[in-house]
C-alpha cells in the first residue's frame, strides 16, 4: 500500500491488523470493503502555512460481517493523532455545552449522585461536561491524553490525568480513587484503536454498582443517511448496538439499555454494567439494525453510491460558484468538513477561508485543502456571497451566528445534499 509523505509516495503497512485484516471488536477476519476515500491527512494536523504538504494515509472504510462494526486501518499511533496541541475544544460549541448540562442533570437524578459520588470521564476534552457535574456537587476525574486540552480542564478546576486509558491506567485510578459510580465515554469510544484493552480497563475500574455510558454516532444511521464525512482517521471505529454488545460481553460487561439521541445526525447512548441486565430497548434496536440491512451488501453499496453523489454535488456547487464569481467562505473547521473537502479535491480551494470558534485553530490551515482558518468575527471580512457550514450537525446554532456576522450571505449545508438554509 502507498501513502503520500510530503511530496513523495512511500510504501507503508498498517501498524496492526486491527481494522485492516481483523475486527478490533470481535477479532473476526470477516471484513468487507465499503468505501475507499483515498489518501487523506490526519484531521487534527493543521498546516502552519498555506503551502505546507502534510502526510496522507489511506482512508478506507470496512465493516465486520460478524458484529457490524465499521472500522479503519491503523497507520499512525494514537499519540500522533491526539498530540499535545489537539485543536478541538468541546466548550467552543454552545450546543455541546447545553447537551453536557442536560446529561449531567439527568445522570445525577437517575443515579442519585451526590458529594460522595465519583464520575470519571474518559476523553473529557477541556472539562466542558465534568464541570457540569461539579456544579451539581459531584466529584469528578477527567482522563484526557492531549496536554493542551487537559491543561484547560485543570485551569477550569477539573482534576485531569493526561494519559491514554486502558487496563494499565485503570489499575492506577482504581488504587487511588476506588470504583467510580459513573464512567462516561462521550464521543470517544470510536477513537480507540485497541477497543478490547479499553473495554477491559472499564471492566476493571467498575464494581457491581458502576454504570458506564458510551455515547457515539450510530453506524447504522451513518449508512442510512450516507454521512460519509464522519469517516476520518481519528475515528478508528463506527459503532452499532451489535458491535457494542459483542465487545462488551467479550470483556466482561453487559449492554443493558440504549437511548436514541439526535446528536451528530443520530447517536446512541449505550448503558453498560457488570450486572446481567437487559431491557427491551437493547433487543428493539438490535432488531432494527438487522431489519435496516446493517449486514447486507445492498445497503453498503447504496451507502457508497450516495456518498460519491454527495461529493460530486459539492464539487459541482463549488464550480458553479466560481463560474458566477461568488465569494465563498466556510463556517466550522470541523473534522467532518475536512473529510468532505479532501474528498472533493482541488475545487474545495475556492473557499477563501473558514472561521471557527476554537482559538487553537486560528492562523492555521485546514489539512489537505489548505484553507486558512480565522476567528468567527472575521467571517464578513471578504464580503462573502455564500457561507458553507461544514459541521452540518450544529447548523442551526451556526446559522444564527452567520445571520449576525454576514447578514447578506446565503447559508448552505452539503449534507445530505446541497441545501440553502435562508
Amino acid at each position: 500500500m502507498l501513502i503520500n509523505r510530503g511530496n513523495k509516495r512511500m510504501k507503508v503497512k498498517p501498524i496492526s491488523k486491527r481494522g485492516s485484516l481483523v475486527c478490533r471488536g470481535c477479532d473476526s477476519e470477516n471484513l468487507v470493503s465499503i468505501l475507499d476515500l483515498g489518501e487523506q491527512p490526519l484531521p487534527a494536523e493543521y498546516g502552519s502555512h498555506q503551502d505546507e504538504v502534510l502526510d496522507r494515509f489511506p482512508l478506507h472504510l470496512k465493516v465486520c460481517r460478524d458484529c457490524g462494526l465499521g472500522q479503519l486501518g491503523e497507520y499512525v499511533l494514537p499519540d500522533r493523532i491526539f498530540h499535545e496541541t489537539y485543536p478541538y475544544l468541546s466548550s467552543a460549541s454552545e450546543y455541546w455545552v447545553n447537551h453536557a448540562k442536560n446529561f449531567a442533570s439527568e445522570m445525577v437524578e437517575k443515579l442519585s449522585l451526590n458529594q460522595d459520588s465519583l464520575v470519571v470521564e474518559l476523553g473529557g476534552n477541556d472539562g466542558y461536561l465534568l464541570s457540569q457535574f461539579q456544579n451539581l456537587g459531584v466529584s469528578v476525574l477527567n482522563v484526557e491524553p492531549p496536554e493542551n486540552t487537559a491543561e484547560i480542564a485543570r485551569k477550569a478546576g477539573v482534576p485531569t490525568i493526561s494519559k491514554f486509558f486502558g487496563v494499565g491506567l485503570a489499575e492506577e485510578i482504581l488504587a487511588k480513587y476506588g470504583h467510580p459510580d459513573l464512567i462516561v465515554v462521550n464521543n470517544v469510544y470510536a477513537h480507540i484503536p485497541d477497543q478490547q484493552d479499553f473495554t477491559k480497563g472499564m471492566t476493571l475500574l467498575s464494581d457491581d454498582s458502576t454504570i458506564i455510558t458510551i455515547e457515539n454516532p450510530s453506524f447504522d444511521v451513518l449508512l442510512n443517511n450516507a454521512f460519509f464525512d464522519t469517516i476520518y482517521h481519528e475515528h478508528y471505529s463506527y459503532l452499532t448496538a451489535h458491535s457494542v454488545d459483542v465487545v462488551s460481553q467479550k470483556c466482561g460487561l453487559n449492554l443493558f439499555h440504549i437511548d436514541r439521541l439526535p446528536t451528530h445526525g443520530g447517536s446512541n447512548r449505550y448503558w453498560l454494567s457488570k450486572k446481567e441486565l437487559r431491557d427491551e430497548t437493547v433487543n428493539k434496536i438490535l432488531e432494527e439494525e438487522k431489519l435496516s440491512g446493517l449486514f447486507l451488501d445492498d445497503k453498503w453499496e447504496d451507502f457508497a453510491n450516495r456518498s460519491r453523489a454527495a461529493i460530486e454535488g459539492l464539487r459541482n456547487w463549488f464550480i458553479e460558484r466560481q463560474q458566477q464569481g461568488d465569494v465563498v467562505v466556510g463556517y466550522g473547521a470541523a473534522h467532518k468538513g475536512n473529510t468532505f473537502l479532501n474528498a472533493v479535491g482541488e475545487e474545495s480551494k475556492i473557499l477563501k477561508y473558514v472561521v471557527d470558534a476554537s482559538h487553537e485553530k486560528h492562523g492555521k490551515f485546514l489539512p489537505g485543502s489548505q484553507v486558512p482558518v480565522l476567528a468567527p468575527e472575521k467571517l464578513n471580512s471578504a464580503n462573502p456571497t455564500d457561507v458553507l457550514i461544514l459541521p452540518w450537525n450544529i447548523a442551526n446554532e451556526l446559522s444564527e451566528n452567520i445571520k449576525k456576522l454576514a447578514p447578506e450571505a446565503n447559508i448552505w449545508v452539503a449534507q445530505p445534499s446541497m441545501m440553502k438554509l435562508n
